[in-house]
């Protein structure tokens, strides 16, 4: 599918509100220290560069294991006949 860089949205998600969380009794800070996990989050609240996404989103490919297999066993069936015949014409 085709799809112009102009005709996209990027919808930029708000950071989560952690103060928030703890003034409902739902302190999620300790977890994240323990796990190790705060610089994540403050990468999260960092800036969203919309034009980037957009670029890297419509030139995106999608591969799956079967087309994957499959293209690498039609390229070494190739190769194969093209030794062949390489060895055939000398």
């Amino acid at each position: 599918m085709k799809i112009d860089e102009g005709e996209l949205t990027v919808q930029v998600e708000n950071p989560v509100d952690f103060v928030s969380l703890t003034h409902h009794d739902c302190d999620l800070r300790s977890y994240l220290r323990y796990q190790d996990l705060g610089g994540y989050f403050t990468m999260l609240d960092g800036p969203t560069y919309e034009n980037l996404v957009k670029y890297f989103l419509v030139r995106a490919e999608i591969y799956d294991k079967y087309a994957a297999t499959a293209e690498e066993d039609q390229k070494d069936h190739i190769g194969s006949e093209e030794v062949y015949q390489d060895k055939n014409s000398v």
